[in-house]
């Protein structure tokens, strides 16, 4: 895939490509160690989550038409260098973040909204604080993509992601507040969706 067309150095694509992938293969290969579906949303629910994350991340990684004004860069050449780098950072961020999440939800982890058998509610390590960070940690990690490309492109993509990402964290909200009733209420009361809640007072 030519990447020429992109703002950012060959250095910081490359290894924001690899740390993509490297956290991509890490998804494929613990997928098979999850439990089994229990309760799924519905089959429309499922195609427009879907279409708005696979569509993001489309947008965002394959190459469009050089020279099209989407595919056209939003940082100035002064910027594009130190752009690159502080991109390059917070996606690797984003990505370690994520696999931490990832990691710690463990067996109950699922492509889809749904509940596992026997499913727990998991509310230590990153999830101490804040309901989903695994979409925290994805959302980051394809801000700091969009800065290494600079290209229009990349910022509707990121656009079209951070909609699926937070529309699928409020589905999956009502979703455990079906499953887990009490428990779920006191632990959404001390935690935030997306970033940590601040204490009142």
């Amino acid at each position: 895939m030519n990447y020429a067309g992109y703002t950012g150095s060959a250095l910081c694509i490359g290894l924001t490509l690899a740390a993509w992938l490297a956290c991509g293969l890490y998804f494929i290969a613990s997928a098979f160690r999850t439990q089994r579906i229990q309760k799924r949303e519905s089959k429309g629910a499922r195609t427009w989550d879907s279409v708005l994350l696979w569509g993001g991340y489309l947008v965002v990684f394959v190459q469009g038409r050089a020279g099209s004004a989407w595919n056209r860069p939003f940082i100035a050449p002064a910027w594009a260098h130190p752009a690159c780098v502080a991109g390059t950072a917070i996606a690797l961020a984003g990505l370690a973040y994520t696999i931490w999440a990832r990691a710690t939800l463990g067996r109950y982890w699922s492509r889809i909204v749904a509940v596992k058998q026997d499913h727990k509610l998991i509310t230590h390590g990153p999830y101490r604080n804040v309901r989903h960070p695994l979409y925290l940690g994805l959302l980051a990690a394809t801000l700091g993509t969009g800065l290494v490309f600079g290209l229009w492109r990349a910022l509707f993509g990121i656009a079209i992601l951070w909609t699926g990402f937070i529309y699928r964290a409020y589905r999956e909200d009502s979703l455990m507040a079906q499953q887990f009733g009490a428990e779920f209420a006191a632990y959404r009361a001390r935690s935030g969706r997306l970033l940590p809640r601040r204490a009142a007072g």
